[in-house]
């Protein structure tokens, strides 16, 4: 059988240093691109194939990244600062779920800041790619979305990166992404209310959270309340809400219930005069129940860990299949919520 060509085989061949015809099939930007075409030319000429697990493993070794851990993983943020994520409890179990499930394939995250001093999107990628990350998970983007700045982007050199989003405010490229189901999340939110009695039913966000989750919980509301006979009632989307408008909109539509996936509700409950649970029922689109901040609070849990569990999943598959770019045909993986009744919506 016929010995397949080395790299020492290909240095040989045009003259040049092993260490040079390595760093050209890795299009490290210190290669011209002159010398990577002459070297790629060779190589193919040579029929040269790289093993992409023993490339994946050399290239974590020699950036020291092989010390027990693992396989090293991009965890990609954004923000005012590094690390700005960690305030929301979803994020956070994005992160948690992510990370541990990385661990169980031997694999582990870094946080990767796309704010840091200098940095710009065409520097992260060659920095990524020197680094001998393979995976790269695109966390959800600290940008506030509007109707005339939705269309967020992120220029990579996605040939040489599998990649997975999570949530939806990625626009350009189209990758694999992990969502939660927030259409059938809204559903059993009406769905619960109504089953307590409920009739008049409203629904508020600002806009930035209706644009976030790509309108789905105001459709799965919209379609709702047109298959049954409950009041149709406008919802209240706002680019920022406040006690006042919302008063003003409950009061107007004698709402004995509210759903909403605003943290300042109960703040805003209080300015108003209204104990949540008596006065009117309040069910939240996104409850963490660990935090003490929902305590009372009924609504869905989105299972936040399982999507970053999700993300991983996905991403090791596409790691696996060694299948690098912007997908085809991108999979979108969704996570289910769960009803929790805690206090604030007690019936009629």
């Amino acid at each position: 059988m016929k010995k397949a060509p080395s790299l020492q085989d290909i240095a040989d061949a045009l003259g040049v240093s092993k260490m040079t015809v390595s760093l050209a099939l890795r299009k490290h930007p210190r290669i011209s691109d002159a010398t990577r075409n002459k070297i790629e030319k060779m190589a193919k000429k040579m029929g040269y194939v790289v093993n992409p697990d023993v490339a994946k493993y050399m290239s974590a070794i020699r950036h020291n990244r092989s010390d027990g851990k693992g396989l090293p993983l991009a965890y990609l943020t954004t923000g005012p600062e590094k690390g700005a994520w960690r305030q929301s409890d979803t994020e956070r179990h994005y992160w948690e779920g992510a990370t541990k499930r990385a661990k169980e394939y031997g694999y582990y995250f870094e946080e990767y800041w796309l704010g840091e001093p200098g940095m710009s999107e065409d520097r992260m990628s060659n920095i990524l790619w020197n680094r001998g990350v393979s995976g790269v998970v695109v966390s959800p983007f600290y940008q506030t979305l509007s109707e005339s700045a939705r269309d967020l982007s992120l220029q990579f050199n996605w040939d040489q990166f599998i990649a997975v989003a999570i949530s939806e405010m990625l626009r350009n490229p189209i990758l694999n992404r992990v969502l939660h189901d927030h259409y059938t999340s809204a559903l059993t939110v009406m769905e619960s209310l109504i089953g307590l009695g409920y009739q008049r039913i409203g629904l508020c966000l600002t806009e930035h959270m209706d644009l976030t989750v790509n309108q789905r919980w105001q459709a799965a509301y919209r379609v709702y309340r047109a298959n049954h006979p409950i009041k149709r009632i406008e919802p209240l989307i706002l680019p920022d809400l406040n006690a006042a408008a919302i008063q003003q909109w409950a009061k107007k539509n004698k709402l004995d219930a509210i759903i909403s996936a605003e943290m300042r509700m109960p703040e805003f409950f209080k300015e108003m005069g209204l104990k949540m649970g008596k006065d009117i029922a309040y069910a939240d689109l996104d409850i963490d129940i660990d935090d003490p901040h929902y305590d009372g609070i009924s609504g869905i849990y989105q299972n936040s860990r399982m999507m970053g569990t999700g993300a991983v999943d996905l991403l090791i598959a596409g790691i696996q299949r060694n299948e690098p770019g912007i997908p085809k045909i991108p999979v979108v993986l969704q996570v289910e919520g769960n009803w929790h009744d805690r206090g604030s919506t007690p019936g009629i």
